[in-house]
């Protein structure tokens, strides 16, 4: 097998791989699977719920439904995952996103792993709670 060939093998494995992670974390709904139904969850998913940023090429934007599911962008490439509440905290599960190389695109994004809401601003924070950016809610 040609070195090209064996090289698409292995690329279209890993796309079929990643899919199958994406299918396995929206089944389980672990961490990040459907919000739980508390009243105090509840007022917090309401708020959440739409979208943070400007769905428009090259801006970033995550858009939150209430079956605990969040799509959106970095400003290049799309980002898919779920989310839990916890207290004022939301929790993403690690996303899954597409690989388009953006010169010139901060990725700020990349590392998001939970969300604060302060008012009409959605807060972008890191695993370890350390904020990254944030994102307006759309008008």
């Amino acid at each position: 097998m040609s070195t090209h060939r064996r090289a698409r093998n292995l690329v279209g494995l890993a796309i079929l791989g990643a899919f199958a992670l994406m299918g396995a974390a929206c089944a389980t709904g672990a961490p990040g699977g459907a919000p739980t139904s508390s009243s105090d969850d509840d007022a917090v998913i309401e708020k959440l719920v739409g979208l943070w940023g400007e769905d428009a090429k090259g801006q970033p934007h995550l858009e939150f439904a209430a079956d605990g599911t969040v799509h959106g962008s970095d400003g290049c490439n799309g980002i898919t995952t779920t989310y839990s509440v916890n207290g004022d905290r939301v929790d993403l599960a690690r996303f899954a996103s597409t690989l388009k190389a953006c010169p010139g695109v901060d990725d700020w994004m990349r590392g998001i792993r939970a969300v604060e809401i302060d008012g009409d601003v959605l807060v972008i924070k890191d695993a370890s709670g350390a904020e990254l950016g944030n994102l307006a809610r759309a008008s």
